[in-house]
């Protein structure tokens, strides 16, 4: 597959930025996205500004350590937190930090995330991880992610938002969606009367099937 051009990830990060605000996953200036451009640049969302009216220009490029090279306006004051994905995960080449009303209304009501839930949940987001209370805008925050780096593609902030990491701009923002949608169904199915996970056979049934899917799709055809 070709690599993407600039301007076609500038074009792609404006439109998960719009998708985000869209489904009330972030809201007023909210939220921040990036993505890598290169080997040793990143393209970043500016501080301050609503993500669900950007366009392709407003984009910040920054070096790996944050440098300013190219944009105007400042990076995302969450820059750290990206920065610090893209060191511990080289396989991530796009980080979307949200803020979904149901899924931080699990952290504020002190719940686990229901990663267990639903057969999406198990495939698409996998184990949760859970970061203690950060100030927002700080290093406390990269912190409070060190040791859930390696073992997570999509994190809960406790009372402040959500990360997911991806391999582009499109799989991170749809493990941020589904993140969002499985805490819905968790929360109503609570307000309902009862919230049980998946068993755990259930959820190696599912991992089963996702694997043998995964096989399949990427299995070279067959000769006739």
């Amino acid at each position: 597959m070709a690599k993407a051009t600039e301007s076609r990830l500038r074009r792609d990060l404006v439109e998960v930025c719009r998708r985000l605000h869209e489904r009330r996953l972030v809201g007023a200036g909210e939220g921040n996205v990036s993505c890598r451009l290169g080997r040793d640049r990143l393209l970043v969302t500016p501080s301050g500004v609503n993500k669900g009216y950007l366009r392709p220009s407003d984009p910040i490029v920054v070096d790996l350590s944050g440098k300013r090279i190219r944009g105007r306006g400042r990076p995302s004051t969450e820059l750290a937190m990206h920065l610090a994905a893209y060191a511990a995960r080289p396989d991530a080449g796009a980080v979307v930090h949200a803020h979904p009303l149901t899924a931080v209304a699990f952290t504020v009501a002190g719940l686990p995330p229901p990663d267990d839930l639903l057969p999406e949940a198990v495939l698409v987001l996998g184990p949760i991880g859970v970061a203690d209370f950060a100030t927002p805008g700080t290093d406390e925050v990269p912190r409070s992610l060190a040791v859930l780096w390696r073992a997570h593609q999509v994190f809960l902030l406790e009372r402040h938002g959500a990360l997911a990491l991806g391999a582009d701009l499109f799989q991170a923002f749809d493990r941020m969606e589904t993140l969002e949608r499985v805490c819905e169904v968790a929360a109503r199915a609570r307000a309902l009367g009862r919230c049980e996970p998946l068993p755990g056979a259930a959820v190696q049934k599912v991992l089963e099937a996702g694997r043998a899917l995964a096989e399949a799709a990427t299995a070279p055809a067959r000769r006739r």
